[in-house]
């Protein structure tokens, strides 16, 4: 029998940026179907560990949390040997204790369902003789804490944290294992698998592995990784499953320079970053080259990662903090614009035009 271990699915996703009403419903319902194939590869019999951040955020909404629940029912009824195990993540939790999550009260429903075979992990607890589970907790002292009181004979540990990371330490909503504390674990023969952090790799000569996400739900996660992966525990040895493909048919990434978007041919389903350089007074053109591809476009997520040169004469704006915070930015980059650019602008930005044409520049979004 074997664990699969999947983390960050971020189902119920929310991306404002880069998306239309349309894409977003569409990216949610591929985060829906990567779910069920990743509860597919478990035998009967097999454990599934979702390890942290089921949900995008803790209260999404009844739709989404609807298709997750049918999903793990429908699993375990097909697999009755099977066990389900969620280990809550930033993301499952509210920074108000008192609130009750979609997570939270999904996994009570299911563990009433599927007594024994469904475990909703919001404590740090051991499967089997050699996995241990720590959960999100709520500070990064309660964090600390709990790593001290890992039990003798652990083989792997399962975090929801950043790693060496010591900003995020700082954070009532985000945990950090140091490099010292996981040289530590390692010395005692303990491989710490990490979910929270999506880009995937592997340190301390593969002591700490950083699974990453088993797909994408922005243009961030893509980036630095061609493939995606899942982990396998299995008779005491560690393996992996590849999950995504920056070249799958739905779910795909790509690049593709602004001017060349007027001909960029592409499928729908996927994450696409607009990319490239551009003068100042080439922004205009630029922007609305990106909004009419979001406009005509069925991929899930478009972004604009273009570095645009500042506009001769807005260097010396803003001299100081003050200044920066009055500075109307629209209101600069008409300034330095001749009457057709400032046209497409104000277009673009709804004044006195049609609301539809009201998008601007997204910026690229970064999970965590």
């Amino acid at each position: 029998m074997k664990t699969i271990i999947i983390n960050d699915l971020h189902l119920g996703v929310n991306r404002s940026g880069g998306t239309t009403l349309s894409s977003l419903d569409a990216l949610r319902e591929y985060g829906h179907t990567k779910h069920r194939d990743l509860l597919a590869q478990a035998d009967d019999g097999d454990t599934t560990i979702v390890n942290g951040d089921l949900s995008d955020v803790y209260d999404i909404p009844l739709a989404q949390a609807i298709e997750i629940y049918i999903t793990v029912v429908e699993h375990l009824q097909a697999k009755q040997k099977s066990r389900v195990i969620w280990a809550v993540g930033n993301h499952d939790l509210s920074k108000d204790s008192s609130k009750l999550g979609t997570v939270a009260f999904l996994g009570a429903l299911l563990q009433g369902q599927f007594p024994g075979r469904f475990q909703l992990l919001d404590r740090a607890g051991l499967l089997g003789a050699d996995i241990y589970i720590i959960p999100h907790v709520a500070n990064q002292e309660m964090f600390d804490m709990e790593l001290t009181r890992i039990p003798t004979g652990v083989k792997f540990l399962l975090l929801h944290c950043n790693f060496d990371n010591e900003f995020a330490g700082a954070m009532d909503h985000s945990l950090n294992l140091s490099r010292k504390q996981a040289k530590a674990l390692r010395d005692r023969g303990i491989t710490m698998i990490l979910g929270h952090e999506h880009q995937q790799r592997d340190l301390l000569g593969g002591r700490v592995v950083i699974v990453g996400n088993q797909f994408p739900t922005s243009v961030a996660d893509c980036l630095g990784n061609d493939t995606k992966r899942c982990a396998v525990i299995e008779d005491g040895e560690l393996s992996f499953i590849q999950t995504w493909s920056r070249d799958d048919k739905v779910g795909y990434f790509q690049e593709v320079d602004w001017r060349d978007v007027a001909g960029f041919i592409h499928e729908p389903s996927g994450f696409i970053r607009v990319a490239g350089n551009a003068k100042g007074e080439e922004a205009a053109e630029m922007i609305k080259a990106i909004s009419t591809l979001r406009s005509k476009s069925e991929a899930f997520v478009i972004t604009n990662a273009v570095q645009v040169e500042q506009a001769e004469g807005l260097g010396d704006i803003a001299a100081s903090v003050e200044d920066v915070r009055s500075v109307n930015v629209i209101d600069l980059l008409l300034e330095v614009l001749d009457p057709e650019q400032q046209r497409v602008v104000k277009q673009l930005v709804g004044r006195d035009v049609e609301p539809q044409a009201a998008e601007a520049e997204e910026e690229e979004e970064v999970a965590a």
